[in-house]
């Protein structure tokens, strides 16, 4: 037996091996959420807390994963549907002109479940300085 014949299939296992997890990682990977911001300013009488206003496009089978903030959240769905969830609480469906609430430090998470984009306009009410979301610590 030539070492050619010993090495060609090794080869051939060996790329497909090394592509492989790179292929199951791509089609793994959720579509991003695009976000538009729109206004960053002071809240008026309270120089420690600023108000920040975005526009979230949701495609199809994204999600923010779980999150917290360190002020409130006000979201209106303009498009679509955003599945909303509270840790401990059920999942509930958002659809177009509907609102929810999350409060400081909550930990939660939202959805886009649907075969549709979605769209949202969201309002935080943040400490100033602070990042608007951060990952929910494990």
């Amino acid at each position: 037996m030539k070492l050619a014949d010993i090495l060609t299939p090794l080869a051939l296992i060996a790329t497909v091996a090394f592509c492989m997890p790179n292929t199951v990682a791509h089609a793994q990977e959720a579509p991003k959420l695009k976000i538009t911001p729109l206004q960053k300013e002071p809240l008026t009488g309270q120089p420690d807390k600023e108000v920040v206003a975005l526009i979230v496009e949701w495609p199809p089978g994204s999600g923010t994963g779980l999150h917290t903030h360190p002020g409130d959240e006000y979201t209106t769905v303009l498009e679509g549907e955003v599945v909303g969830r509270k840790e401990g609480s059920e999942a509930k469906t958002y659809g177009a002109g509907q609102s929810y609430h999350n409060e400081p430090g909550v930990v939660h998470e939202a959805n886009n479940k649907a075969s549709a984009p979605a769209k949202t306009f969201n309002v935080f009410v943040v400490e100033k300085g602070k990042p608007v979301s951060e990952p929910a610590k494990r």
